[in-house]
């Protein structure tokens, strides 16, 4: 027997479960459902035997992994220095995007925990995907597909399957001049990115050295793939779309083993689902086009945080950002943050484009003279800041070292790449415990004379409960003509384009797994937190009960997740769904085409007749 024979014979005994799963809900009626298949496990005797794995391990040329998980080293000594050499990983994630074994989120509160499949397939090149997507579907194998494994909901993880893991294609070409197979267009600049390249590193390539710019996520370690495909909001959205809407053309090998094109003219209704219908649904994107625009000469950024010294300041206070962001901020050249907190404060993070200094001084000027004025009712706990930098250097990761230190921080593994950075504010993200996760859109009806009243008190009546984040680029009312155009052309919820904010109210606490003994999450806390989140999204959801929630943060326990998700375009996204992929090949909890099947991907069910 060969080493590769070894390898693959050994994984075949699994190691031991000591991280506790989730609940496994069965589908959402389920009562009134029977039972029609169920996917192999490795304890069944028709899971493939060790040389069936190591014919598809010689057609992937040595890529299949038997997957080890690192916090194995915790099992016996969850103090010792292997483990604490973990856990100090699982806060750098090109460390955890790095292991297949791990996921950015290590677990949500009751509902799921990071678990490795048992192999994964560490794929090169576009043969690699198809071999895996055939053994998958010849075994009838959960399939799990995993670019950065950034999936609040757990789709980056599921036990007892095989991985398909896209990191290593992240080959990044632009072009002067990219027309889509097989269409007439006329020639574009673009840039074709392999699936498993991550937002820091496009940006890179694009931005710092290309000189233009490209749609992607705010996040930089986040997967190109999974964002573009479950619809994709970064700071400029309001001005160029979402990633998805830059969509021009994706590679793709669909559950029959083909490898597919799809743009506007090829498969053009599979290319509209990959728009916004939610990564490792119809298929396995290998590599994608999008479109690239010409880089501003500058991008902005205004800060402050202001305390209020009672609630009714704190109501003047909101009232008065409202205002202000109705009158003067809600177009094309804002986004990002503002947090609406607990104890009266209000703190701005805002990113802006089209717009030098002098004019972003002038637009917040009469909010700022207002607070400065009411010295007894308000503090600036951090001082207004309005600047701007070089947009090519937005993501320049010498020049951010240079004049922000402290906004980035780097990968410290021994030899790690110098351009592998990542955003300071990211870092509480970076192997998270989720306690909960919310978000709804809030239409710009609200903004309206007679209905800012009723959004500001219930913007009141929430940070009572949890801090709400007001998140500006990912509603795209107000933005550019051409924002609003190109979303109507994707499969993202249409709620988007009549939104103004993706409103987010989430906790988490550090890296934890339930089951593993001095590492566990703090329960107490999380459930606390989770009920002040739940209370706080009820106080919005009366102004917005039909808002709607964006697909990549969003809660486990959407109840409506079809209409929430994708609205009126989810009958359309199922019809696709089962043309391509009839048997349910790939399976997303709560993704199109997940209604028939138990919440862990390995039982398909069917309502009665």
């Amino acid at each position: 027997m060969n080493r590769r024979e070894l390898l693959i014979g050994a994984a075949l005994t699994p190691m031991a479960r000591w991280i506790a799963p989730g609940p496994v809900a069965p589908a959402q009626g389920a009562s009134n459902l029977s039972q029609l298949f169920r996917r192999t496990r490795p304890s069944d005797p028709q899971w493939p035997s060790a040389a069936s794995w190591n014919r598809l391990n010689e057609q992937t040329d040595g890529h299949l992994i038997a997957v080890k998980s690192p916090l194995a080293a915790c099992q016996d000594s969850p103090s010792g220095p292997a483990c604490r050499d973990v856990f100090k990983g699982l806060k750098n994630p090109y460390y955890v995007g790095d292991d297949p074994a791990l996921t950015q989120t290590t677990g949500y509160l009751d509902a799921w925990a990071s678990q490795p499949s048992v192999y994964a397939v560490a794929a090169r090149t576009t043969g690699d995907v198809v071999a895996a997507v055939n053994f998958a579907r010849d075994n009838n194998l959960r399939l799990v597909v995993r670019g950065g494994g950034h999936s609040y909901l757990g789709t980056s993880s599921a036990p007892d399957s095989l991985m398909i893991w896209t990191r290593a294609m992240y080959d990044i070409t632009l072009h002067d001049s990219f027309v889509p197979q097989g269409c007439l267009d006329p020639p574009q600049p673009a840039v074709t990115i392999g699936a498993g390249a991550i937002w820091m590193h496009v940006y890179n390539e694009v931005t710092t050295r290309g000189g233009r710019y490209v749609q992607g996520g705010g996040c930089g370690t986040v997967g190109v793939a999974g964002l573009v495909q479950g619809g994709g909001f970064g700071s400029y959205s309001k001005n160029y779309g979402t990633a998805a809407a830059s969509l021009l053309e994706a590679e793709i090998v669909t559950a029959d083993g083909l490898v597919r094109i799809a743009n506007a003219r090829s498969n053009p209704d599979l290319f509209w689902a990959l728009r916004g219908g939610g990564g490792g649904t119809f298929g396995v994107v290998t590599r994608l086009t999008l479109r690239t625009h010409e880089l501003p000469d500058v991008f902005g950024f205004a800060s402050m945080t202001i305390k209020a010294a009672s609630q009714a300041s704190f109501r003047r206070l909101v009232s008065a950002f409202v205002d202000l962001y109705a009158d003067r901020l809600h177009n094309r050249h804002w986004g990002e943050i503002v947090n609406i907190k607990p104890g009266n404060t209000l703190d701005v993070q805002l990113s802006f484009l089209g717009l030098d200094r002098q004019q972003a001084d002038e637009l917040w000027q009469p909010f700022i003279l207002f607070v400065t004025a009411a010295e007894a009712e308000f503090t600036f706990t951090r001082p207004p800041s309005i600047r701007t930098g070089p947009a090519a250097h937005r993501w320049d990761a010498a020049y951010i070292r240079q004049r922000a230190p402290q906004a980035i921080l780097s990968d410290d593994r021994p030899g790690a790449p110098a351009e592998n950075v990542f955003w300071a504010a990211n870092l509480s993200e970076a192997g998270h415990f989720i306690h909960g996760f919310e978000s709804l859109w809030l239409p710009a009806s609200l903004l309206s004379g007679v209905e800012r009243p009723r959004l500001v008190e219930a913007l009141l009546a929430a940070a009572e409960h949890a801090t709400v984040e007001l998140h500006f680029q990912k509603g795209l009312a107000g933005g550019s003509e051409a924002a609003i155009a190109s979303a109507r052309e994707t499969a993202t919820n249409p709620a988007v384009i009549d939104a103004f904010v993706l409103a987010i109210i989430a906790s988490e606490g550090p890296p934890a797994y339930s089951g593993l003994r001095g590492h566990e999450p703090d329960l107490a806390d999380a459930r606390k937190n989770a009920a002040g989140i739940a209370k706080a999204v009820g106080e919005l959801r009366k102004v917005a009960p039909d808002g709607g929630a964006y697909l990549a943060e969003s809660s486990f326990f959407e109840p409506k997740w079809q209409q929430a998700y994708w609205g009126s375009n989810y009958k359309r996204l199922l019809e696709i769904k089962q043309k391509y992929d009839p048997a349910g090949l790939f399976f997303v909890r709560h993704g199109v085409g997940s209604d028939d099947w138990s919440d862990d991907g390995f039982t398909r069910l069917a309502t009665r007749p």
